[in-house]
């Protein structure tokens, strides 16, 4: 029996595999995943020269862009959210029409974690041997070794950060794992202790990280925008902070990414007709100047990619042919031509945004939110497939409340040959400003202090504007309308609640299908401790099974993950999550 235990996934990346990887460069990632030494080398014979640490940096962002990582990201982040329903044709992938349907055991291999142990154990190894290499190469000077261990451990940070978001407590270490004399039985660190650690970590190095990378040409200028900043350290520090609850600290490192975006545009880092203020905040324009055409904040964003708002995205070059990496997991789950139809689709809350029960989208923008039709690709009233990601192109869209009638939609990416190989090359967006500004938003009501209805001359009244006018902005940037009238309106929202609300509204509607929906679903659960919040939204995906769902999710423990059931085998120190039992069954523990 093959058993994916956290060792066994590290315990192959000796030097003899990192070496045949550096001469790889950006190839393709199941390329970069299964190459096998030419021959031995040892250790002594690689950490020598800064092009060596460069090399196994520069294999770490083709480890997060594999089908391992990207797809679990993906996963984790949304599928057991609202969002997500599969499209009647997942018959041969029963681990994913199971978790769909929030039937999830231990045995599912979506509960597999190795990939993302394989990058931090990379990470480590980079850790544990850059300083020698500073030591024996005089071209490789301090600045660049700090900020080779600060890229790295933002990389082995965001890991964890996933890691920990979607099964709470997970073994934790920062030792590199070179051989089987090293044992790897570890238990569980609680969910509270990694956090700590991961922003103690971060805090230590994000001052020695790059604010920008010298622009290169061909794959070097793709592969300089998708690397670790200053602004991404940031962005993890701020996201972290908002789930330990220290709001401060969240705003502040929000602060320092709104601020920076601010000077770009102010510096003129950026075309004027790229991007216009609302509320003060530089956002892409939402259509073209002098056009009456909507959707050019999507093509900017989504299609072109490394956008001004952008922050961190993992990067596919966009090269039709050659062995150049292609988006797998967005071209296997939200479609590309020639795999006609798609794995998963837009869930049944979204099929009629003029009329649905559960609008999303339309509330006080009566249907004029863009978002929706860049998001979904409609028939006549329905939305039938997810766009976003899947399109090599914009969508076209007049400003009508008809517009679903006459949306025009870019082709998806093509495929080649019998196996439908994909050409697939959105970048996948980890951080955006829009997120940053919301996850601030978040922060500032859950500040407020006052029970009740809250009126302009109470203390936390501030509070209500500060947080509205962020939320504000991001809604009327995607609104159809040339002049809006369709706005947010300010009395509506007068009670901590509300506020808050409203933020997790917002938050669905600008990052669907981007890996964040079920993620804040669990924030807001651990933070309130209870999942009432939580289930209420993931059973409107299916009211068919609602009363199921809402069940099984009662306790705390069933909003997470499950240990993988080979890993309980390989280490006694793992004690499976209490709300699946032994795991090796459908039941769940929902007694209270």
């Amino acid at each position: 029996m093959k058993h994916y235990n956290i060792y066994n996934k590290v315990k192959n990346i000796s030097l003899a595999f990192v070496v045949a990887v550096a001469g790889t460069g950006l190839t393709s990632c199941n390329n970069f995943l299964e190459i096998e030494p030419r021959n031995e080398i040892t250790q002594d014979k690689f950490w020598n020269e800064k092009n060596d640490v460069d090399n196994v940096v520069t294999g770490l962002y083709s480890s997060l862009a594999s089908n391992g990582v990207l797809g679990k990201m993906m996963v984790w982040g949304e599928f057991r959210s609202e969002n997500i329903i599969n499209n009647g044709t997942i018959e041969k992938d029963v681990n994913l029409e199971r978790l769909l349907k929030e039937n999830i055991t231990a045995n599912n291999g979506y509960t597999y974690w190795g990939d993302f142990y394989s990058v931090i154990n990379k990470c480590n190894i980079v850790i544990k041997y850059a300083p020698e290499v500073a030591s024996k190469d005089p071209s490789y000077n301090g600045s660049e070794l700090e900020a080779h261990i600060a890229e790295v451990t933002a990389i082995r940070s965001l890991c964890y950060f996933y890691l920990i978001r979607a099964f709470r407590d997970v073994p934790y270490y920062e030792e590199a794992y070179l051989d089987d004399s090293q044992s790897m039985e570890l238990p569980a660190t609680p969910f509270n202790e990694v956090l700590q650690k991961l922003i103690d970590n971060l805090e230590a190095v994000k001052d020695k990280a790059l604010t920008k990378y010298p622009e290169g040409n061909g794959l070097e200028a793709y592969y300089n925008t998708g690397r670790v900043t200053k602004n991404f350290i940031y962005a993890l520090l701020c996201e972290m902070y908002l789930w330990q609850q220290n709001y401060d600290m969240c705003i502040h490192y929000a602060d320092l990414i709104i601020e920076s975006k601010k000077k770009d545009a102010q510096d003129k880092k950026y075309s004027e007709a790229d991007f216009v203020n609302v509320n003060g905040y530089p956002l892409i324009l939402s259509r073209n100047k002098g056009s009456n055409t909507f959707g050019n904040a999507f093509g900017e964003i989504f299609v072109t990619g490394n956008s001004m708002e952008s922050i961190m995205e993992i990067n596919f070059v966009k090269l039709s042919e050659g062995r150049q990496m292609s988006n797998e997991p967005v071209a296997y789950w939200y479609g590309a031509d020639g795999r006609v139809p798609f794995v998963v689709a837009p869930s049944y809350i979204t099929q009629d945004q003029r009329d649905g029960l559960y609008k999303i989208y339309a509330k006080e923008n009566d249907g004029m939110d863009g978002r929706s039709y860049e998001n979904y690709r409609f028939a006549n009233s329905s939305p039938v497939s997810i766009n976003k990601y899947a399109t090599k192109g914009g969508v076209s869209l007049e400003s009508s409340k008809e517009t679903y009638k006459t949306a025009g939609y870019s082709a998806l990416y093509e495929t080649y040959g019998n196996d439908h190989i994909s050409r697939t090359k959105s970048n996948f967006i980890l951080y955006r400003l829009t997120d940053i500004m919301l996850l601030k938003a978040e922060a500032i009501a859950l500040k407020i202090t006052m029970e009740g209805n809250i009126t302009k001359d109470d203390s936390d009244y501030k509070l209500i504007e500060e947080a509205f006018d962020l939320v504000d902005a991001v809604n009327k940037r995607s609104l159809m309308e040339v002049n809006p009238t369709h706005v947010l309106k300010i009395a509506n929202y007068t009670t901590k609640l509300s506020i808050l609300n409203l933020v997790y509204e917002e938050r669905h509607r600008e990052l669907m299908f981007e890996g964040k929906r079920y993620f804040d679903l669990v924030r807001r659960s651990m933070r309130e401790g209870n999942t009432d919040y939580l289930s209420k939204a993931v059973v409107n995906k299916n009211p068919n099974t609602a009363s199921v769902v809402q069940d099984k999710l009662k306790k705390m423990d069933a909003i997470f993950w499950p240990y993988n059931l080979d890993e309980l085998k390989v280490n006694s120190n793992l004690h499976q999550n209490p709300a699946f039992g032994s795991g090796e069954n459908s039941s769940y523990e929902t007694s209270n």
